[in-house]
């Protein structure tokens, strides 16, 4: 698992600074890079903070947690929860030193208000791919990596060449993880999909010839979590992405993936692949999380992909129905069912209840076939039903 750097290798000759951070035995990452950010707020050290706040009698540390809590929105792009804990972090700092801050209720309000002044823009399948298009392949990599892993900035920025060469060349979707995340103890199983993996090989090339050899060498240089959301504003705007006045952001590719990683898989599935904690119990293999990504794939990728159309999917819909039916199971639990699981997992599902009830399900009346597979079919006496729009077959064996 790999660790950060600790608070003497980010804060050096500043005592005050280490001594509170060497408190803090959770979420040590976040501490580090928002106690960052307020130094870079004051311009001062932590030494220099502590000796300020002992002679204040005017409450302008009160006074400079609340403007910190704005510029953290403001200068450094980040949402109201971000600034909520950045706030936090500053606060605890001289709580530690026995030096409180003393707060009005109005303004200990603001301090942990939420509001939402702006939301994020939805990007489509569409919309990636004509951004990608149009863009350079440093900028290619943060739009197809950045929505095939569904990472936060943090964790994008920290990707090294050794994270990739070790897989890079297998068959995508390609786990890389367990990947630990800026979350302590908390581990993400990132996949490279088929739009990300050439992408990734160009860049490794490109690091060879910068002499970029090392395996912990990071692929990006970007100095600051900001870069990476001006990266997709300057190429959406370059592909004439219309967003209006929602927000585009790098966030907006981890909310991307998450979207449509919930219609394939449950909750503590996804989670798992992008770096949110679950329950223990819950963890399952990178196997299985590998074939369930493999699905997902068909909504998010346009390289090598044929996606399912919406008339494929309801002839699978129809197919399923009818031997959920078949099975006993009224309107109301299929409902409940279709609503609850993806089309595969439903199909299991039925699968599952046929061995229960020791009943074959009639799963060869009707298959949606490709036009590669049409040929054993027919000699097999089944018939034609229907061509959809994506080229493949819907066969019935009149069963």
């Amino acid at each position: 698992m790999k660790r950060g750097p600790k608070a003497k290798d980010w804060f050096p000759n500043d005592k005050a600074t280490h001594e509170w951070l060497n408190s803090v035995k959770k979420s040590r990452r976040t501490y580090l890079t928002l106690w960052q950010y307020f130094l870079d707020f004051t311009g001062l050290t932590g030494d220099q903070i502590l000796e300020s706040r002992k002679t204040d009698k005017e409450y302008t540390w009160e006074k400079k947690v609340l403007e910190f809590k704005q510029w953290v929105i403001d200068v450094k792009e980040k949402g109201e929860k971000s600034a909520v804990t950045a706030s936090s972090v500053a606060r605890s700092f001289f709580s530690y030193h026995r030096l409180p801050l003393k707060f009005r209720r109005s303004e200990s309000a603001k301090l942990t208000e939420e509001k939402r002044k702006t939301e994020d823009y939805r990007f489509s399948r569409e919309d990636l791919k004509k951004m990608s298009d149009v863009a350079d392949l440093t900028e290619k990599y943060v739009i197809v990596a950045g929505k095939s892993f569904g990472l936060r900035a943090g964790d994008f920025l920290a990707l090294s060449r050794g994270d990739f060469e070790p897989y890079i060349n297998r068959d995508v979707p390609i786990c890389i993880g367990p990947y630990a995340t800026q979350k302590e103890s908390v581990k993400a199983y990132p996949f490279v999909d088929s739009d990300a993996q050439p992408i990734i090989k160009l860049m490794l090339e490109k690091m060879s010839r910068e002499g970029r050899t090392d395996p912990n060498e990071r692929v990006l240089t970007y100095t600051d979590n900001i870069q990476l959301s001006r990266v997709l504003k300057r190429v959406a705007e370059r592909a004439g992405i219309k967003h209006g006045n929602k927000k585009v952001r790098f966030h907006c590719l981890r909310k991307f993936l998450t979207d449509r990683l919930s219609s394939y898989m449950s909750e503590s599935k996804w989670k798992q692949v992008v770096g949110k904690s679950v329950d223990e119990k819950a963890y399952v293999s990178a196997d299985e999380l590998r074939t369930h990504y493999a699905r997902v794939m068909v909504d998010t990728c346009w390289t090598g992909i044929v996606p399912e159309t919406d008339v494929e999917r309801r002839v699978k819909i129809e197919i399923l129905v009818s031997k959920a039916k078949d099975l006993g199971l009224n309107e109301d639990e299929i409902r409940a069912k279709l609503t609850a699981m993806n089309l595969d997992d439903f199909d299991e599902f039925l699968r599952k209840e046929a061995r229960k009830r020791s009943q074959p399900i009639e799963e060869d009346c009707q298959r949606i076939v490709s036009e590669e597979e049409l040929g054993g079919y027919l000699a097999k006496g089944w018939k034609v039903q229907a061509v959809l729009p994506s080229g493949r077959i819907v066969v019935d064996n009149e069963c």
